[in-house]
């Protein structure tokens, strides 16, 4: 639980609008105050470590066709359907 100006406490029963409302209502140099709070738990958290990222190897699909089907060409079936029926 958080405890700011007038002893007002807030927590996570609290919704980000119901916040809000209190934070404004707070006199500026208090908002500053909570706004610099809000920066430096954001400075301090440690930093999370880079990880590297693995390069996915994709199979060669061309390649794979050709050994399949050497250097044939196959009809587009969809094609040759739309031709025999065009409506």
């Amino acid at each position: 639980m958080l405890v700011f100006y007038g002893g007002n406490s807030y927590g996570n029963g609290m919704s980000v609008v119901e916040l809000i409302k209190q934070l404004k209502a707070l006199p500026a140099r208090e908002r500053e105050k909570v706004f610099s709070a809000i920066l430096a738990l954001d400075e301090e958290a440690p930093a999370s470590p880079k990880k590297e990222t693995k390069r996915v190897r994709w199979p060669d699909v061309e390649a794979r066709a050709k050994r399949i089907f050497g250097d044939r060409v196959l009809p587009n079936l969809v094609l040759l359907e739309r031709e025999e029926n065009p409506f």
